[in-house]
């Protein structure tokens, strides 16, 4: 990846003398941003531009080309991307729009691109983008129309949608911000986000990255990646509505929809999900200030009003204001002119004018070994002390870099001087408001404080997987979507999951026999293929707890499976010890498209159709996580016991969870999987699963 972003010789095609010709514009940014390397044209009809002759092909220029950016219409890329290969072009980028963004029948044309790639070795960026910034070097390919006044800085941008990205070039450049390296990569037909992340994660240039993403390439990969990562990874991933109109076949596929995944895989591996450019700004100064390795917090304002306000949203991101020491406040209160402020932290300075020592105060506070960093508002309106006020911006950065604490720094002030305090102090951010800054804190708190679980770090177990795939490859022979329950419990206790004791019917005397073994009362269901949700039909039976109920039960339930129109019919009725202690758990699994297996644990019963209270993982899961899971329940305090009832037995849910992750994970071809409900009986004394459902592809 580094070759994109570092050539000595880069060649524009598809350059021409018109003046609506868009790869002009990237011959014009080349020279704009001072590409320190050399640059060559390309274009059929040749000529000239800035000074530079236009040659007809890229094979009529004898130097060594290391990039080409190729701007054409889509159908001409083929023999373009054959004369690179010829030239010994390793990296090109591909502007071109005219792909599969327009339709599929355009596929047929991408895949030329990715097979003469693949003939000659070639990696390229696109097609479909605006193409990559170094302002290291000077390298600058869009073909959108910038000006150079970026400041080099230590952020790099990976942009799946052009304007998006260059967007976001523009408003860094507002907030005096800068950046390192820019790439936009369109459709990703060859290189994608984690190839560039990989790559920028190991930049020396680059100390945070952003990625703005409407699609995932690989969802692993990028958790991988990320959990490799010593560097913050902000993600804006769009394109989030499709899965609101999906409608699921099971609890599982309605509580896993892939934005919610896309969340829990973004905290599993520390990534910060931004939602819009507000969000996304205030994450980019949160990083770029130094970290907030704690929860001390100290505020100081000019203004007792912002003071008031800069406590509140302290509070509502689970700051601890620290008191000052009491000599410290006796110093300043001696100094104050009048007097009629009572000081504290929140620290009201709005009586201070001696801006000398509101710096002494800000320098002072920020070295103490019990305060992590600072919430300071300076409140002035350019007319009176403006020169004072414009130098103490400049100290509280010094202070803010040389004690390597972030100091958040809220400039209320005219438009005129806000603008003149950030151009004189570039990748220094402020902020206009207290909210925003105790928010920007907060993010790099959560970062310093984050919990990173390796996928390498989950416990594996010993499993005979014969059985399992002998009775998953039996039901894809009849094209089965679904397990019957029997075969679906069959699968669970190779996996040492804990079943309540079951066993089949295929008459009311089998049943009555199976009840008086297991002990009454019991529980019996249908169990066929056919039944999806088998309460829904009155499919399931509960605590029969006579020779008479059971064989009653019998006769009914065989009722229903005569009257279903589908075919082959799973004559068999289930009986189950009736289980009626303990608290309703659900856990599930499903195979998501970009990320792979994900568990799912929370209430079970009916509370998980109705609150909806799920915690989510990327399988497998380790002991450690499957615990955190559960405490992200809102009603996992009923599980640790209310009002005189007894905990659960967590660690045996725990061992459940851990051994459906390991199961997900080894037979993919289970789609989707409910244990609902698990019964979890008092600490000591194990989980039992009572139903399951197993959807399979």
């Amino acid at each position: 990846m580094k070759d994109f972003f570092y050539p000595e010789t880069v060649a524009v095609v598809g350059v021409s003398s018109s003046p609506t010709n868009l790869a002009r514009a990237i011959v014009y940014h080349l020279i704009e941003f001072r590409y320190t390397g050399k640059i060559y044209l390309v274009g059929p009809k040749g000529g000239s531009f800035m000074d530079h002759p236009i040659y007809p092909t890229i094979s009529h220029i004898s130097d060594q080309i290391d990039l080409a950016a190729i701007l054409t219409p889509a159908s001409t890329l083929p023999e373009i991307m054959e004369m690179c290969g010829q030239k010994d072009i390793k990296r090109v980028v591909i502007e071109s729009a005219g792909f599969s963004e327009l339709g599929d029948d355009k596929k047929g044309l991408e895949q030329q691109l990715v097979t003469i790639a693949g003939k000659y070795g070639i990696r390229f960026i696109g097609p479909n983008c605006i193409g990559v910034i170094n302002k290291e070097n000077g390298l600058a390919t869009p073909f959108m129309p910038f000006r150079n006044t970026f400041d080099l800085g230590p952020l790099s941008i990976i942009s799946q949608s052009g304007g998006v990205g260059g967007a976001l070039l523009n408003e860094l450049a507002n907030e005096n911000l800068g950046f390192n390296k820019f790439a936009s990569i369109g459709n990703k037909l060859d290189t994608d986000e984690n190839d560039l992340l990989e790559f920028l994660l190991n930049d020396r240039g680059t100390e945070t990255v952003f990625l703005y993403l409407e699609g995932i390439a690989d969802g692993r990969r990028l958790m991988e990646t990320a959990f490799r990562s010593s560097k913050p990874i902000l993600a804006h991933k769009s394109n989030t509505s499709e899965a609101s109109t999906r409608i699921a076949r099971s609890h599982t596929g309605s509580l896993s929809a892939s934005e919610e995944v896309v969340n829990a895989a973004f905290r599993q591996c520390s990534i910060h999900r931004v939602t819009d450019m507000n969000s996304t700004l205030t994450a980019i100064k949160a990083h770029a200030l130094p970290p907030m390795r704690g929860n001390r917090l100290a505020v100081i304002s000019r203004s007792g009003g912002h003071a008031v306000v800069a406590a509140d949203a302290a509070a509502k991101y689970g700051f601890v204001l620290q008191p000052f020491p009491g000599d410290f406040l006796k110093m300043v209160e001696s100094r104050l002119r009048a007097g009629v402020i009572r000081l504290g932290n929140p620290m009201d300075l709005g009586d201070l004018f001696d801006f000398d020592l509101f710096h002494e105060i800000v320098s002072n506070t920020l070295a103490r070994d019990d305060i992590d960093g600072m919430l300071v508002v300076l409140n002035y309106n350019g007319i009176f002390f403006e020169e004072d006020s414009r130098s103490l911006v400049g100290k509280i950065k010094e202070v803010c870099l040389q004690g390597k604490k972030p100091v958040a720094l809220c400039v209320v002030t005219t438009g005129e001087e806000w603008r003149l305090n950030r151009c004189n102090h570039p990748n220094f951010p402020m902020f206009t408001e207290p909210e925003e800054a105790a928010y920007a804190l907060s993010i790099s708190r959560d970062y310093c404080q984050r919990i990173v679980s390796s996928f390498k770090e989950a416990e594996t177990f010993v499993v005979d997987k014969k059985q399992p795939l002998a009775i998953l490859a039996e039901a894809g022979s009849r094209q089965a979507q679904q397990l019957t329950t029997a075969k679906s419990f069959e699968i669970l206790e190779t996996y040492s999951v804990p079943l309540a004791p079951w066993g089949q019917a295929r008459n009311s005397e089998e049943a009555v026999k199976r009840a008086a073994a297991f002990g009454l009362p019991v529980a019996m269901k249908v169990m066929g293929e056919e039944f999806i949700h088998k309460s829904d039909v009155g499919g399931v039976l509960l605590n029969l707890s006579n020779e008479d109920e059971v064989k009653a039960g019998y006769h009914r339930l065989a009722a229903i499976i005569q009257t279903t129109a589908s075919r082959p019919k799973e004559e068999a009725i289930l009986v189950q010890k009736m289980v009626t202690e303990g608290y309703e758990v659900f856990v599930g699994a499903k195979q998501d498209p970009v990320f792979g297996p994900v568990i799912l644990t929370g209430l079970g019963g009916v509370y998980v159709e109705i609150f909806g209270d799920v915690a989510r993982r990327v399988a497998p899961v380790s002991a450690e996580e499957a615990g955190r899971m559960f405490g992200e329940i809102r009603g996992s305090q009923l599980l640790k016991g209310v009002r005189g009832q007894p905990p659960g037995d967590l660690e045996a849910l725990v061992h459940i969870v851990q051994r459906v992750s390991q199961l997900a994970c080894d037979l993919p071809q289970i789609q989707e999987l409910d244990l609902n409900p698990i019964m979890v009986l008092p600490k000591g004394r194990g989980c039992l699963v009572v139903d399951c459902r197993m959807v399979i592809s």
